[in-house]
């Protein structure tokens, strides 16, 4: 079972190498639309997230199983992905907030979004802080938690309504 748990480790984990490269490409769509919101575009991204978060507790599992001598490889190569997927994520989440920043009148469905992305950034940043994946951090990640703060403010200031709970 040890040897089939580092098997299935090291192929999700190049499976999740795809998934992360095609994460990657879905987050920068607000950058190269910048003017409007592309709510399809934003569901892609959601979704390869979700796939990429759901895969990180599938291959997590797989790597605990294991007692073999590749474990300390296998777990390097599951910390290293995970701060990709949450790097990714955090400047993905930035994009998004970026473009709803920007708009003057905000179109329906652009609360969801705006919720949505401040768990992100919320969740990215909490995993990001972790010390065993400081090692993996690039300095411009690290320079987005401001960038962060700046663009939800602007979107408060621009739309308070998006705050309001609707019960």
């Amino acid at each position: 079972m040890n040897e089939n748990s580092d098997q299935d480790a090291k192929k999700f984990l190049i499976l999740l190498q795809e998934r992360v490269a095609e994460l990657l490409t879905l987050s920068l769509a607000p950058k190269n639309w910048p003017d409007e919101i592309n709510f399809e575009d934003y569901q892609k991204f959601r979704k390869m997230m979700g796939e990429c978060l759901s895969f990180l507790i599938i291959i997590e599992r797989r790597i605990e199983q294991s007692e073999s001598s590749k474990k300390e490889e296998l777990s390097e190569q599951f910390d290293e992905l995970t701060t990709a997927i949450w790097s990714i994520l955090l400047d993905g989440s930035l994009g998004f907030l970026n473009v709803i920043s920007k708009i003057d009148f905000l179109p329906i469905g652009t609360k969801h979004v705006f919720v949505q992305e401040l768990k992100t950034l919320y969740d990215a940043e909490k995993v990001l802080k972790q010390e065993k994946f400081e090692k993996y951090l690039k300095n411009d990640v690290l320079s987005h938690r401001h960038k962060a703060e700046r663009i939800l403010e602007q979107v408060i200031d621009r739309a308070p309504q998006l705050l309001q709970l609707e019960i």
